[in-house]
């Protein structure tokens, strides 16, 4: 294909071996004009990568197919970076190592930005729940982002969407620049980014099998220090989205309006995580104290975890036994079959 591409389709995996080679087979499969598709592996530890490249040699067909591989392993927001600089299309298609894309998804995608003259900077669609299983569960429906004209729109509601179903433009990363190397949620960023700029739109088909660990799986620790790291993990990723969010403000020119819907949200997460590395009660007193936006009820409840974290291990560990009990007497909600 020597004729630069509109659109390429970033599928981006780690250590996703057993569902990789469907995750890049059907992105191969996408029945639409010529595209760029890049394999790109952060690094993985299991044969990811190799399979990535038999798949990228095998290939026939009308799409320039390539694999590639992070020298380390980056995470979400600098793997996203590595693959803007690498590829070449002007719309760029998400796709995830475990979700399977539809035949047409690109089709569409591309299709819903020509009808915005490619004025709209993110093209979203609904996704189709798939568990670990491989079992197809309900749609999930995305919110219709053409009604967000504004970021004051955004502040006001954010919208729910999913980004594993997610088109986004290259004119829009190289006005707000480069993700942060700590940014692991980048939906919301993304969405942002385009509502502050030229627009989002929402194909309303699901157009993605987005595989989200399904109904009947929950997360599992096997301690109560491997819950705490974990805890840890997530508060760090929630702190990094919103500096994230503040920096593209200062480019967009909305800096206090999205700062002034932050703060709750950042005081949560700043509180839960010092509470969560506090070692005396001085220190959660501390952080109890300066978190004074927030109600009094739920700080004091917070602060349990910190206290008993083994009492608070095996009361989870006790709430995902039920979970499976309840899923293996046909409690829990059905499958849709679509």
């Amino acid at each position: 294909m020597s004729a630069q591409p509109r659109a390429s389709i970033l599928l981006l995996a780690y250590n996703q071996e057993r569902t990789v080679q469907c995750a890049a087979a059907s992105c191969l499969a996408q029945d639409c004009e010529p595209l760029e598709i890049i394999l790109s592996d952060d690094a993985s530890t299991d044969s990811t990568f190799a399979l990535l490249q038999a798949i990228a040699a095998d290939y026939r067909g009308p799409h320039r197919v390539w694999a590639r591989r992070n020298v380390e392993n980056l995470g979400i927001g600098a793997h996203y970076n590595e693959l803007l600089a690498a590829s070449r299309g002007q719309l760029l298609v998400s796709a995830a190592g475990d979700d399977i894309s539809e035949p047409d998804r690109v089709r569409r995608l591309l299709a819903a930005w020509d009808a915005t003259d490619g004025r709209a900077d993110l093209i979203a669609s609904h996704v189709i729940d798939l568990d670990i299983d491989d079992e197809v569960h309900e749609i999930i429906r995305v919110d219709d982002l053409s009604v967000y004209k504004s970021p004051r729109d955004w502040a006001s509601r954010r919208p729910y969407i999913i980004g594993a179903g997610h088109a986004f433009t290259r004119r829009m990363m190289a006005r707000f620049g480069p993700l942060a190397r700590e940014v692991f949620y980048e939906d919301q960023i993304m969405v942002f980014r385009a509502i502050a700029s030229g627009g989002a739109v929402t194909v309303d088909a699901p157009l993605v099998r987005y595989r989200r660990g399904g109904t009947s799986r929950k997360l599992v620790f096997d301690s109560a220090e491997q819950m705490h790291w974990w805890t840890h993990r997530q508060l760090e990723r929630e702190l990094a989205e919103v500096r994230q969010l503040i920096s593209d403000a200062q480019v967009a020119g909305c800096e206090p309006l999205v700062r002034d819907h932050v703060v709750p949200w950042h005081t949560k997460a700043t509180y839960l995580a010092r509470i969560n590395e506090a070692r005396s009660w001085s220190e959660r007193r501390a952080a109890y104290d300066e978190a004074a936006l927030l109600p009094r009820w739920w700080r004091v409840r917070k602060i349990f975890p910190s206290i008993f974290p083994r009492g608070t291990f095996l009361v989870r560990k006790g709430l995902v036994a039920i979970h499976a009990w309840r899923v293996r007497l046909g409690l829990s909600r059905r499958k849709h079959e679509l």
